[in-house]
């Protein structure tokens, strides 16, 4: 279970990485991304899901 939780948190992660990226290169330079909230609801759904694998009961 362990496993699960830290494989999906890095595929989030990863996503999050993707959409950022992506919208920086599409982005006018100064102007804030359009999709920023949901990057940000991404990176801290991942780094839960990631942090979670590490709590004693999914061991």
């Amino acid at each position: 279970m362990a496993i699960v939780l830290a494989l999906t948190g890095l595929a989030v992660l990863v996503l999050a990485l993707v959409l950022f990226v992506r919208g920086r290169k599409d982005a006018p330079q100064g102007t804030p991304l359009p999709n920023g909230r949901g990057i940000m609801l991404l990176t801290f759904a991942g780094l839960i899901l990631a942090l979670a694998s590490q709590l004693p009961f999914f061991r």
